[in-house]
């Protein structure tokens, strides 16, 4: 029996009305208002793409770089919201340019991702191709070049073969390099479980090394133009920007800012995080995206309740949290591995060492109470939930989000 999903919009609503005690969020310069927004969400993000095309930033027209009979691949970033639109966007595009739909790929690393895509085009027309990228498949890796480090830099071959390279990436603040929507998510496994590791996030230096990788990664791979997505309330679209990479991420970071920057005037005892989205959208790397924001608000020893449709079985690192006796070992173990949970699986034992995490999902109570979580059956739990803390916060859309104490915040 399929169990039939949370309706989990506008549960802020839900829970002032039977509880006055939340505390209020602005973001940017003004107050949150959910009953209207002053900018208005993308209705066309294929169109709004297109526009962003002939206009980059810093960059020509899409058009005036474009040569008979180049191929191009579309490297896809599957949290861009409403992705597929978008992507039919630059095809529109580059089919006004000139380029075939036949020479035209479309790359993603989720075969959920490419399916949306695929339904986006239909049969009956001509398509692009379309190819799941996989990191341990040797045979669909080519060798770009030796990079500084003396490591190679080996890609996904459509990435390679084509003449030009255009990534789409969903925009988030505090994001390390202006070429993340290509490397390392598509190259080969052993230099993913190396950017997975939990201990490669944890320093500032490594974190810089990180950064001038993936610059120079972009470099050598040839990326001269890219679009980055910012996300806006519930899986809708903000804004599309397209042009010179590293005037993009620029332009990304200030607007992300006002749209997901949050500040809360004070710390909290119950942050209650909402995952909206759908079937892509409710994973594990956006929990631990809400955890990650819940660090900042919350008081020592305060709870985070995730409300998510989240049905996805955890992964090996976070499989080390099932029924164990020993969380500082396992911890220990997670801060080294580097499986595609081991981040997520760091942030939540964190989050587990600070106080209670409550989890609202598709997993049965079993799963979710082994792994050390309180499991939560109904959204009518959290409203009670909430009303058991002297203050509380509702942050929703939480996997775009950042959160900050006014009088704490340093330079975010």
């Amino acid at each position: 029996m399929v169990k039939p999903l949370h309706a989990i919009d506008n549960i802020a609503d839900r829970i002032a009305r039977a509880d006055g005690s939340g505390v209020q969020l602005s973001r940017g310069n003004d107050r949150i208002d959910r009953a209207g927004e002053t900018d208005t969400p993308v209705v066309d993000p294929a169109a709004v793409t297109v526009r962003a095309l002939e206009s980059p930033l810093e960059y020509p027209p899409l058009s005036a770089g474009i040569v008979l009979g180049d191929h191009v691949a579309i490297a896809v970033d599957e949290d861009v919201p409403r992705m597929a639109s978008v992507v039919r966007g630059v095809v529109e595009s580059l089919k006004s340019a000139g380029v075939e739909p036949q020479d035209i790929s479309v790359v993603a690393t989720s075969s959920q991702a490419i399916e949306l895509c695929q339904e986006e085009f239909g049969e009956s027309e001509p398509r692009p191709q379309f190819v799941v990228h996989d990191p341990a498949d040797e045979n669909n890796l080519c060798l770009v070049g030796t990079m500084k480090r003396g490591e190679p830099l080996l890609v996904n071959k459509a990435i390679f073969d084509a003449d030009l390279v255009l990534p789409i990436d969903c925009a988030r603040l505090g994001k390390t390099s202006a070429y993340e929507s290509v490397f390392p998510r598509f190259s080969n496994a052993e230099t993913l479980q190396r950017y997975r590791t939990p201990a490669q996030h944890d320093a500032t230096l490594k974190r810089t090394g990180k950064r001038n990788e993936a610059d120079e990664a972009g470099w050598m791979i040839g990326v001269p133009m890219t679009i980055q997505v910012v996300p806006g309330r519930n899986e809708s679209i903000a804004h599309i920007v397209a042009g010179e990479p590293q005037a993009v991420a620029e332009r990304c970071d200030e607007l992300c800012r006002k749209e997901w920057l949050l500040r809360s005037p004070q710390r909290v005892s119950l942050m209650v995080a909402t995952i909206t989205g759908g079937a892509i959208a409710q994973s594990w790397a956006n929990v631990g995206r809400a955890l990650e924001a819940a660090d900042k608000v919350l008081e020592e020893g305060g709870a985070v309740a995730i409300c998510s449709n989240l049905e996805r079985a955890p992964g090996q690192s976070l499989g080390r949290l099932i029924r164990n006796d020993d969380s500082d070992a396992a911890a220990r173990k997670i801060f080294h591995d580097h499986d595609a949970d081991s981040w997520v699986a760091w942030q939540l034992t964190r989050a587990l060492e600070r106080g209670p995490v409550y989890f609202l999902s598709q997993l049965d109570a079993e799963t979710v109470e082994d792994m050390g979580l309180a499991h939560v059956e109904s959204v009518d739990d959290l409203v009670r939930l909430a009303g058991r803390h002297e203050s509380f916060v509702v942050v929703e859309n939480s996997q775009h989000a950042v959160v900050v104490v006014d009088c704490e915040e340093n330079d975010e």
